[in-house]
């Protein structure tokens, strides 16, 4: 059954993070027909790091496992805590059919022997069918459908494994005009500061604390209706990485302020996508500890989508003062490498990651 296309990225770092020789980076490929909704390719961080650059292109690792679609939903989302990898919400998008939405939760323990084991949490409160995951915040991860419309952000606490649903946002009431209220609302980035998610739409900037569970409307924060950069930010080391715009475009460093709101700091012209990747179909950063981020591009090339290119690259920062507020800069590119899909990859629609460690 055709699916709808979807980018839907996450990348979470655990709190606490062991040697290198024992991380694993998961990263999990949407398709929108065929037999299965994923599949998952692992990827050891020590060998990713003795790469070259210089290197031919590597095939892709065979996934680990493959999810069928009669069982699992596309779209899902996912985030990792020590070992374990959850799965949450999706669904289907059918032209001329009502979208189809899963609460489901589902939980992967990579430890297990086999790794095949996959069971059922309780699922969440209402159904998300492009879920955005933030965390961890307060060792808590939130997880919200992608309009502040829906009124569904939920607080999943992984040591219960149960979910609580947080009040609702302080919109104006849906009434008839459904359809332009999502729009209106739909949530275009996000970022955590201090005990605060912050996102962003069209209507202004929404502030929820996690601790006190309250909402905030702030029409612009710091004179920004919108943040300066699209979807997923990165919170490390003091500063938020993340792509200010969509398609192409090179990760940029960030400050915060809540009088200035976020403000450029330096253009990290290193991890613009690979030379390969003429069409983005989906791009993540992960970061990895000890001040280290990874960037994943997914795309085609210019003239053809029979092949798929993936493209990881690793860098480390360091922080230099340079008056107020103070520029990162990029100590080392710490290694680049391409792996290339093959196969009816058409088909394929997002890419998701996971850093996933020994349990904690």
């Amino acid at each position: 059954m055709k699916r709808s296309h979807s980018q839907i990225l996450s990348g979470i770092e655990p709190k606490k993070l062991p040697e290198e020789d024992d991380k694993h980076l998961y990263v999990i490929i949407s398709y929108a027909t065929g037999a299965y909704s994923h599949s998952l390719h692992r990827i050891r961080v020590a060998d990713l790091k003795s790469c070259s650059s210089r290197r031919k292109l590597n095939n892709l690792p065979k996934p680990i496992l493959k999810l069928p679609c009669s069982y699992f939903p596309t779209s899902m989302g996912f985030f990792s805590v020590g070992s374990k990898i959850y799965m949450v919400g999706g669904g289907e998008i059918t032209f001329g059919l009502k979208d189809v939405a899963s609460r489901r939760c589902y939980v992967l323990d990579t430890c297990d022997d086999p790794i095949y084991c996959i069971r059922d949490v309780p699922p969440m409160n209402c159904e998300k069918l492009r879920p955005i995951v933030l965390g961890p915040l307060k060792g808590k991860f939130y997880v919200l459908d992608r309009t502040l419309a829906s009124g569904d952000l939920e607080e999943f606490d992984p040591k219960t494994e149960s979910w609580t649903r947080l009040p609702s946002p302080p919109i104006y009431p849906i009434g008839a005009c459904f359809e332009e209220k999502l729009d209106d609302y739909k949530v275009l980035s996000y970022a955590i500061v201090e005990d605060q998610i912050l996102f962003s739409t069209r209507k202004g900037i929404y502030a929820v604390n996690v601790c006190s569970k309250k909402w905030e409307h702030r029409s612009s924060l710091g004179g920004e209706v919108e943040f300066p950069f699209r979807r997923q930010s990165v919170f490390m080391d003091g500063f938020w990485y993340a792509f200010p715009c969509i398609y192409r475009s090179p990760v940029m460093a960030f400050s915060f302020d809540w009088d200035k709101g976020f403000q450029e700091c330096q253009d990290l012209g290193v991890m613009l996508p690979s030379w390969l990747v003429k069409y983005e179909a989906a791009r993540i950063m992960v970061p990895m500890g000890k001040n280290t981020l990874i960037v994943v591009h997914a795309g085609f090339p210019e003239d053809t989508t029979k092949y798929c290119y993936l493209t990881l690259d690793m860098c480390e920062f360091t922080c230099k003062s340079s008056g107020e507020p103070r520029h990162p800069k990029v100590e080392s590119r710490r290694y680049s490498i391409k792996y290339t899909m093959t196969g009816g990859l058409f088909e394929h629609l997002g890419l998701s990651a996971c850093l996933v460690t020994p349990s904690i």
